[in-house]
Protein backbone atom coordinates (compact mmCIF):
# COMPACT_ATOMS: atom_id res chain seq x y z
CA UNK A 1 0.00 0.00 0.00
CA UNK A 2 1.43 3.14 -0.89
CA UNK A 3 1.64 6.24 1.68
CA UNK A 4 1.30 9.56 0.97
CA UNK A 5 3.47 12.33 2.20
CA UNK A 6 2.61 15.16 4.47
CA UNK A 7 2.60 17.84 2.02
CA UNK A 8 0.85 15.28 -0.74
CA UNK A 9 -1.96 14.91 1.76
CA UNK A 10 -2.58 18.43 2.40
CA UNK A 11 -2.99 19.31 -0.63
CA UNK A 12 -5.49 16.26 -1.64
CA UNK A 13 -7.08 17.18 1.66
CA UNK A 14 -7.37 20.53 0.06
CA UNK A 15 -8.75 19.69 -3.14
CA UNK A 16 -11.35 17.40 -1.64
CA UNK A 17 -12.95 20.11 0.68
CA UNK A 18 -12.99 22.28 -2.29
CA UNK A 19 -15.29 19.36 -3.75
CA UNK A 20 -17.23 18.85 -0.69
CA UNK A 21 -18.08 22.66 -0.60
CA UNK A 22 -19.29 22.45 -3.60
CA UNK A 23 -17.63 25.54 -4.26
CA UNK A 24 -14.93 26.01 -7.18
CA UNK A 25 -11.24 27.76 -5.70
CA UNK A 26 -11.32 30.98 -7.10
CA UNK A 27 -8.74 32.78 -9.08
CA UNK A 28 -7.54 34.65 -6.20
CA UNK A 29 -8.48 35.46 -2.46
CA UNK A 30 -10.93 38.51 -1.91
CA UNK A 31 -8.92 41.12 0.07
CA UNK A 32 -10.38 42.69 3.67
CA UNK A 33 -11.14 41.32 7.10
CA UNK A 34 -11.62 37.89 7.98
CA UNK A 35 -13.71 36.82 11.03
CA UNK A 36 -13.30 33.50 12.72
CA UNK A 37 -15.57 30.72 14.00
CA UNK A 38 -14.85 27.19 15.90
CA UNK A 39 -17.72 25.11 17.66
CA UNK A 40 -20.48 28.05 17.69
CA UNK A 41 -17.41 30.22 19.11
CA UNK A 42 -15.94 33.40 17.95
CA UNK A 43 -11.79 32.62 18.10
CA UNK A 44 -10.80 36.80 17.79
CA UNK A 45 -7.37 35.45 18.15
CA UNK A 46 -7.55 34.15 14.87
CA UNK A 47 -9.14 37.22 12.46
CA UNK A 48 -7.00 38.55 9.93
CA UNK A 49 -7.21 40.51 6.48
CA UNK A 50 -5.66 39.87 3.13
CA UNK A 51 -3.54 42.63 2.39
CA UNK A 52 -2.33 42.12 -0.97
CA UNK A 53 -2.17 39.66 -3.40
CA UNK A 54 0.15 37.69 -1.23
CA UNK A 55 -0.09 39.16 2.16
CA UNK A 56 -1.71 39.42 5.15
CA UNK A 57 -1.91 40.57 9.05
CA UNK A 58 -3.85 40.35 12.19
CA UNK A 59 -6.58 42.87 12.28
CA UNK A 60 -4.34 45.91 13.96
CA UNK A 61 -1.78 45.63 11.24
CA UNK A 62 0.82 44.59 13.53
CA UNK A 63 1.36 40.99 12.76
CA UNK A 64 2.29 40.74 9.27
CA UNK A 65 2.76 37.71 7.21
CA UNK A 66 2.49 36.40 3.29
CA UNK A 67 0.84 33.66 2.03
CA UNK A 68 0.80 31.14 -0.88
CA UNK A 69 -2.63 30.47 -2.37
CA UNK A 70 -2.91 27.49 -5.16
CA UNK A 71 -6.04 28.16 -7.00
CA UNK A 72 -6.04 24.97 -8.82
CA UNK A 73 -7.17 23.26 -5.07
CA UNK A 74 -7.86 26.25 -2.94
CA UNK A 75 -4.85 25.48 -0.47
CA UNK A 76 -3.30 28.25 1.28
CA UNK A 77 -0.48 28.21 3.42
CA UNK A 78 0.57 31.57 5.68
CA UNK A 79 4.18 32.16 6.68
CA UNK A 80 5.32 34.77 9.21
CA UNK A 81 2.54 36.36 11.23
CA UNK A 82 0.34 34.92 13.55
CA UNK A 83 -1.40 32.11 11.51
CA UNK A 84 1.93 30.69 10.62
CA UNK A 85 2.26 27.59 12.21
CA UNK A 86 -1.44 27.92 14.20
CA UNK A 87 -2.58 24.82 13.34
CA UNK A 88 -1.68 21.39 14.36
CA UNK A 89 0.81 19.27 11.83
CA UNK A 90 -1.67 17.29 9.56
CA UNK A 91 -4.02 20.09 9.31
CA UNK A 92 -5.28 21.98 5.53
CA UNK A 93 -6.25 25.61 5.00
CA UNK A 94 -8.13 25.94 1.74
CA UNK A 95 -10.18 29.14 0.16
CA UNK A 96 -13.57 28.78 -1.22
CA UNK A 97 -16.44 31.19 -1.88
CA UNK A 98 -19.24 28.79 -1.82
CA UNK A 99 -22.40 30.73 -1.94
CA UNK A 100 -20.26 33.94 -2.75
CA UNK A 101 -19.06 34.06 0.71
CA UNK A 102 -15.27 34.23 1.10
CA UNK A 103 -14.28 31.62 3.24
CA UNK A 104 -11.01 29.93 4.76
CA UNK A 105 -11.16 26.53 6.21
CA UNK A 106 -8.92 24.69 7.95
CA UNK A 107 -9.14 21.03 8.19
CA UNK A 108 -8.17 18.21 10.02
CA UNK A 109 -8.62 14.51 9.27
CA UNK A 110 -12.00 14.51 10.89
CA UNK A 111 -13.34 17.53 9.14
CA UNK A 112 -13.64 21.40 9.24
CA UNK A 113 -12.08 22.46 12.55
CA UNK A 114 -12.53 26.33 12.43
CA UNK A 115 -13.80 28.73 9.67
CA UNK A 116 -12.93 32.76 8.97
CA UNK A 117 -15.51 34.35 7.22
CA UNK A 118 -14.94 37.55 4.99
CA UNK A 119 -16.62 40.64 6.70
CA UNK A 120 -17.69 43.99 5.87
CA UNK A 121 -15.87 46.69 7.38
Amino acid sequence: MATLSVKATAVLGAAMLVSAAGAQAPASVSQGNYECWAHGRARPLMNFKFTGSDRYSDPDGKQRGTFTYNAATGAITFKGGHLDGVMPTGFTSVYHEKNKKPTVSFRGQSGEAQFCEKVAR
